[in-house]
């Protein structure tokens, strides 16, 4: 059996990467109120437009009381959607999947902005 190289495709369930080059999640405290915009897109998206099989959007607040901190991405209600569809939509338009690290900072939440 051959061993799979990194630009292998990967079957991951109902999902095929193009290749095994994966993006984790980077905490870019860039946000205000939780919501992603031209910066999300230009940041992550140059990486699928660099080749990437996936690529996962960081640390997202799942309330505005849980999140790392005020400049964390959010999703804690419907109006953040528009904006990270708009990041997936372009990102699976280059080729790549799209990933999404949902957290919540417990008793460490809701600090300043580093």
């Amino acid at each position: 059996m051959d061993t799979p190289t990194l630009l292998a495709p990967l079957p991951l369930r109902g999902v095929t990467l193009r290749n095994r080059l994966v993006v984790a999640p980077m905490c870019q405290y860039s946000v205000t109120d939780g919501f992603v915009g031209d910066y999300h897109l230009v940041h992550l998206g140059r990486f699928a437009l660099g080749g990437f099989g996936l690529v996962i959007v960081e640390a997202t607040g799942v309330t505005p009381e849980g999140r790392i901190s005020h400049g964390d991405v959010g999703l804690w209600s419907d109006d953040h959607v528009p904006g990270l569809a708009r990041v997936v939509e372009f990102l699976h338009a280059q080729g790549a999947a799209a990933g999404i690290q949902l957290g919540h900072a417990g008793a460490k939440a809701s600090s300043r902005r580093p």
